[in-house]
């Protein structure tokens, strides 16, 4: 397939990867597909992915390495965001690596789009586990979100919860960039505010890209205060991107409100569990009623937060007193903390 130069920018985060980081940038090296540049933003790295980079950008002109004080994951995206120079953008974890063909199998269906949605299989010990990917190869033209979530995210949340996997037009991106004072879900954030710029988006029912998890990985765990506090910061953000995208669909608000249960309630009802099973200092007042607010607006919208099997924190909602929620919180929190220190 003949591209123009420099079509597609991939912008790969790099912080002490050393032993990861050849099999992403291999996967790159052998797709069909050539007219990309590759920005590696090396992170502060205290190991040897440094000179793994040098040696790329040394090697292979389409490789360009940014060398940057420590920031995070999301200082080094948007790094790689400021250099970047491709009509359109992808985004690789370093860990991770993209499947054969890959690249090709997202040109030829990007045709224009603002988006691409394509599909990954997720690795453990080098072995496939399982896949995630979209109902279907389809365009979503115009604001189309409501068939969007109905046809892929009641399939799988998942499937938005990373940049990764994504193919997104720089345009449609314009200033937006990732939150560098989120440390959780911050790029869930970033995915969601580029959708709702989107005039189209596409959805590729393939796999392209190999998420590796490595035995240990909390993957995403919210039991500690730091993922809980983050989580109260990312809320507020997340529900106004998600409040602009009904805005643009003014025809759909119960079907919005539906997907707005499934993508926010979901976090309400594993922190709610979290208070219920650990003891912690984020278990207040305020903080319950923080979440009770989210799930008073659904309510309202004719929906709800918790969902099936989560009668015990119902019937505390329904009784609508964050004190008492507390108190029983701190009970069971306590009772869970002796059995689990009895194995």
């Amino acid at each position: 397939m003949h591209m123009d130069k420099n079509r597609l920018s991939i912008i790969i985060p790099v912080y002490n990867a050393e032993e990861y980081l050849d099999r992403c940038l291999h996967s790159i090296v052998d797709q069909e597909f050539t007219s990309y540049e590759v920005i590696l933003v090396d992170d502060g790295s205290t190991d040897s992915s440094p000179l793994v980079c040098d040696r790329y950008s040394a090697t292979d002109p389409r490789f360009r390495t940014l060398h940057k004080p420590n920031g995070g994951v999301s200082s080094a995206r948007n790094a790689g965001l400021e250099l970047a120079k491709g009509e359109y953008i992808m985004f690789i974890d370093s860990d991770d690596s993209l499947l054969p063909f890959a690249i090709d199998d997202m040109m030829e269906v990007v045709a224009g789009e603002d988006m691409v949605v394509g599909g990954y299989a997720v690795f453990m010990g080098g072995v496939p586990i399982r896949n995630v990917h979209p109902a279907a190869t389809y365009s979503y033209k115009g604001i189309e979100y409501p068939r969007f979530f109905q046809d892929n995210l009641r399939r799988n949340c998942e499937m938005l919860d990373a940049p990764w996997a994504k193919m997104f037009k720089r345009k449609a991106i314009g200033s937006i960039r990732f939150n560098e004072g989120l440390h959780y879900a911050e790029d869930k954030l970033f995915v969601f505010s580029v959708m709702a710029r989107c005039s189209s988006i596409k959805t590729f029912s393939g796999d392209v890209y190999a998420y590796h998890m490595r035995p240990g990985s909390l993957g995403s765990d919210i039991s500690s205060d730091r993922h809980l506090q983050q989580l109260y910061v990312f809320l507020p953000k997340y529900a106004a991107v998600l409040e602009s995208m009904a805005a643009r669909c003014p025809n759909t608000p119960k079907v919005l409100a539906l997907y707005r249960k499934d993508l926010i309630g979901r976090y309400v009802c594993r922190m709610l569990n979290v208070y219920a099973t650990r003891r912690t200092k984020m278990l207040t007042s305020e903080n319950v009623r923080f979440l009770y607010d989210y799930m008073d607006a659904d309510r309202k919208l004719g929906v709800f937060s918790i969902r099936s099997g989560q009668i015990f924190n119902m019937l505390l909602y329904k009784i609508g007193k964050p004190g008492f929620t507390v108190a029983v919180y701190k009970f069971t929190s306590f009772v869970a903390s002796i059995f689990r220190g009895k194995k």
